[in-house]
């Protein structure tokens, strides 16, 4: 999927991180590698922090409490809103959807448009897709994003599998229309046939084979007996960022008609440190223009993770300053969505350690 949109901007991000940290450091005491295989894995993954949300915490608590910090500080004006938008992993509720859940708790007017959507790694871009095309109609003012999950309650800290990258992180980004009509880029692509190299297979309605079962617990996937949780096979998801994603990224760049040293910064989703650096190197592309340091100091917050990069490595520059950037999201489905569009001149950027 191409498509170009004009005339709109994401006016500001607020990061709401949990108060709950774990250092490497700490980590290290609970699984059985030994201390040069886990001094390793910190180096190449780039591992040393993670933040991880209290088990009574829930994602619609989270945002709730960021929007009404937003409407105390007057950021952000809850009769400007005209659209919720939630991507995440992690909903209050299967039903009813968590931004009708915020938009309760908010006594917000009921002409507002709300709607859930679950797209995992790429869920920034395409929640960012989503607010575009609401954009399009008439009479909106501003949508609301909202990206990331409460994915890691009572995390197993003996998992070297996926426990060293996961982390919590809830982003609200405001989205709105403005009198620049500069294009917007968006590129997507979905290679389903690649579905099963990253999946949670233990909390739907499909009933998990034992054949499934036994797939998923195997070595490929971590070895890890234990469906609620997420199984990766590491190497197929490894060649599809080394391979696959550069390909896209530079048909993404081709489509928006722009000579990569042209652009100032390319935000990545971070799945680690080691992938963002490798894939840097793939695309030709200087790594000081690709931050990678979001697992180092976070762990990996799924739809999260570019929000997160934005705020952490260029919160006072984007107040001031505009840059032409490249947003991608890629990872589970297999699926990749790739953005080409100015950010900057945000009216707030902020991170805030909550008490959740």
């Amino acid at each position: 999927m191409k498509t170009i949109f004009y005339g709109k901007k994401i006016s500001g991000i607020v990061t709401l991180l949990p108060e709950t940290e774990y250092t490497f450091e700490d980590d290290m005491k609970y699984n059985n590698l030994s201390e040069k295989q886990n001094r390793k894995l910190q180096k190449t993954m780039g591992y040393d922090r993670h933040r991880f949300f209290k088990n009574e915490t829930y994602v619609s608590k989270v945002a709730v409490f960021g929007l009404k910090n937003m409407f105390e500080k007057k950021i952000l004006d809850k009769n400007d809103i005209s659209a919720i938008v939630v991507s995440t992993t992690t909903p209050d509720f299967l039903i009813p959807a968590t931004s009708n859940l915020i938009m309760s708790e908010l006594d917000l007017d009921n002409s507002i448009f709300c709607m859930d959507t679950n797209q995992q790694c790429a869920g920034f871009t395409n929640g960012l897709l989503q607010a575009f095309m609401l954009l399009n109609n008439d009479n909106m003012k501003k949508v609301v994003l909202i990206t990331g999950d409460v994915l890691a309650k009572n995390p197993d800290r003996s998992n070297t599998s996926s426990y060293p990258l996961a982390g919590d992180a809830i982003c609200i980004t405001i989205i709105e229309n403005c009198n620049k009509n500069l294009p917007i880029y968006f590129h997507a692509i979905v290679d389903a046939n690649l579905y099963d190299a990253l999946v949670l297979p233990g909390m739907g309605f499909r009933v998990v084979s034992e054949e499934e079962r036994q797939k998923f617990a195997s070595a490929k996937y971590g070895g890890y007996d234990y469906l609620p949780c997420v199984h990766m096979d590491g190497q197929a998801v490894f060649q599809y960022v080394m391979q696959a994603v550069p390909k896209y990224i530079n048909e993404t760049l081709e489509f928006a008609k722009v000579n990569k040293d042209d652009l100032d910064y390319y935000f990545f989703h971070q799945p680690n440190k080691f992938m963002v650096d490798k894939l840097a190197q793939k695309i030709n592309v200087p790594s000081e223009k690709i931050p990678s340091n979001v697992v180092t100091f976070y762990g990996n917050s799924n739809s999260s993770t570019i929000p997160v990069a934005i705020c952490h490595n260029t919160k006072n520059e984007m107040i001031s300053t505009r840059y032409n950037c490249m947003l991608a999201g890629f990872g589970a489905g297999l699926s990749y969505s790739g953005i080409v569009m100015d950010l900057g001149e945000f009216d707030f950027c902020e991170m805030i350690v909550t008490t959740f």
